[in-house]
Order: structure tokens, then C-alpha cells, then sequence
């Protein structure tokens, strides 16, 4: 008895153990860890601002201390309904064409046998992720301007009249959705296949001994195989209903289309930055994350209670 006392005294604890045993798993792990601990959970820290009016000079600990009078403000705020609006209108936009584009694209790339061809198509839709949104916009600019655009030189060509792609209000959201589809949809279907690679080709294969054609075993067995991945997917999604891509936003606005362009990133930058108000800013980007909390616990509860999966 008393050597396993002294044994059990010499043993490291499980969670030291389990340190020491996946320590290189650990040290990959730790750049990405670091990366998020900075930018994202040191930030949470600053988040005093919103309750401030905060100067420069002053800095924090310096800077009066105003209760919710910022958020009265954003209340008041007549520009904010306007942004919510957009913000909200715009993602749902991007959810309702973005979401299902990459599990359609998914699904085809795994009927497609090995070869050449296969990869090429696929490295033809990854490469788009990976222009800047000066690079799109650039793009943009030169395809659609409305006196030099190559778009409105055909249209002109054929004798139609040029279209102000641009600047038209109708169109921009369309437009910037269409860009996104575009620019990530084959990013994201590398998730989905990872997925659908993990699905048992057994399960193929009886489906087909069962007299399953190819839809039959993409209805009963491929999308089966990737609900939990699409779940999450969707959960994350409406997480970022009041969010945005700001770098694509704000390099494709101008003054024509301000009124159904401005999103609360690019509205959080216009007032905080350009305005210098900055616990205003922080104001709008603290209501910004509690309610895409909200959106990802409500969803993921959702699931959970249909009884789907979620995140935890």
C-alpha cells in the first residue's frame, strides 16, 4: 500500500500527463491560440470605452465615465435603423445564395472521379478566395464602369444602352452578393468535402446493391453524411446576420449608393476613426457581438431542440 502511495505521489497529473504525451500537438497549436488571444479576447478588455467619453489624451483610466449614455445615443442614432437595416438585408442576401452554392459544388466534385480535370476545376474555384477586396474592386471597376467598363462596351456594342452597375441602388446588393458567391464559394466547399471523404463507401456501396442510382445515394447517404458539417455551417452563418465583410463593403461604396451600402463594420470605422468618436464606435461594436451571440446561441439551441447538432 504504501509503495502505490509513493508511486501515485510520482505520478504527473492527468492533465500534465496529456501536456507532456501531445506536447508538439500543443506547439502547433499554439500560434493560432496566441493569434486569438490577442485580437480577440484581449480586445474584450477595452470594452469599457462603450461606457466612457473617451478621449485620446486622457486614455482610459482617465476618461469620464458616461453609464449607458453611449447607448442611449445609438438608440437616437436616425442613421442607425438605416444601417441595421442594410447590414441585416445584405447577409441574409449572402446566406440565401452563398450557403447552399458551396454543398451543391461539394456534391459534384465528389461524383467526379480522380483526374487532371477534376483538379483543375477545383483549383479554378479555390483561387478567387485568395484576391484582396482591392483586387476585386479594382476588377469591378474595370469591368463595369459606366463609360470604360468592358461590360458596357459590349453592352453599347450590341446597342443597348450602358447600365450604371456601380451606382444604381437596386443593383449594388445584388452585386456584391453575386461577388461573394464568387470570390469564397470554393473556399468553403473544401469544408464539405472534407466531410463528405469521411462518409464509410460502404455505406456507397450497399446503397448501390440496393438498386440506388446516383441521386438516390446523394439523398440517402451524402447529404446524411454532412448534416452535423452543414448545421454548423448555418449556425455560423446567422451568427454573422449583423456583421459584414468590411474590406468588401467599403472598397465597392460610394456616395450614389451610401444609403443601402452603409453596414455596421464600415459604420463602426466612419464613426470611430473618421469621426474620432470612438466610444460611440465601440458602442455600435459591443451591440454588434452581443447580438451575434444571441443569433449563434439561439440557433445552435434551435438545433439542438429539433434535434439536430450544434456547436456545444
Amino acid at each position: 500500500m504504501r509503495l502505490q502511495n509513493s508511486a501515485a505521489a510520482k505520478r504527473p497529473s492527468g492533465r500534465l500527463h496529456n501536456i507532456r504525451r501531445y506536447l508538439s500537438l500543443y506547439a502547433m497549436a499554439a500560434p493560432g491560440l496566441i493569434f486569438f488571444l490577442i485580437l480577440s479576447y484581449v480586445p474584450i478588455l477595452f470594452l469599457v470605452v462603450a461606457f466612457q467619453d473617451f478621449r485620446v489624451g486622457r486614455g482610459i483610466f482617465g476618461s469620464e465615465f458616461v453609464g449607458l449614455e453611449n447607448f442611449a445615443g445609438l438608440v437616437t442614432d436616425r442613421l442607425f435603423p438605416m444601417v441595421l437595416k442594410n447590414t441585416i438585408g445584405l447577409n441574409l442576401m449572402k446566406i440565401a445564395l452563398t450557403f447552399p452554392m458551396p454543398i451543391i459544388l461539394a456534391l459534384c466534385f465528389n461524383e467526379f472521379k480522380p483526374s487532371f480535370g477534376k483538379k483543375l476545376c477545383q483549383t479554378a474555384v479555390y483561387l478567387p478566395h485568395f484576391f484582396s477586396w482591392v483586387i476585386v474592386a479594382s476588377m469591378l471597376s474595370s469591368l463595369l464602369n459606366l463609360n470604360t467598363g468592358l461590360v458596357n462596351r459590349v453592352i453599347a456594342s450590341l446597342g443597348g444602352t450602358p447600365v450604371a452597375f456601380l451606382t444604381e441602388k437596386s443593383i449594388y446588393k445584388l452585386l456584391i452578393t453575386l461577388t461573394e458567391v464568387w470570390k469564397e464559394t470554393g473556399w468553403s466547399t473544401i469544408i464539405y468535402i472534407s466531410a463528405l471523404t469521411a462518409i464509410n463507401m460502404e455505406l456507397y456501396e450497399a446503397a448501390a446493391m440496393d438498386g440506388a442510382g446516383k441521386w438516390r445515394q446523394l439523398w440517402h447517404v451524402s447529404l446524411p453524411g454532412i448534416r452535423g458539417t452543414i448545421i454548423i455551417m448555418l449556425i455560423l452563418s446567422f451568427g454573422s446576420i449583423v456583421s459584414g465583410s468590411f474590406e468588401q463593403v467599403f472598397m465597392t461604396k460610394n456616395s450614389a449608393v451610401y444609403e443601402v451600402a452603409e453596414i455596421i463594420p464600415t459604420y463602426v470605422y466612419t464613426k470611430g476613426i473618421t469621426n474620432m468618436d470612438i466610444s460611440y464606435g465601440a458602442t455600435v461594436g459591443l451591440f454588434q457581438s452581443v447580438i451575434g451571440f444571441i443569433l449563434v446561441a439561439s440557433t445552435n439551441w434551435l438545433s439542438r431542440r429539433l434535434g439536430g447538432d450544434g456547436l456545444w
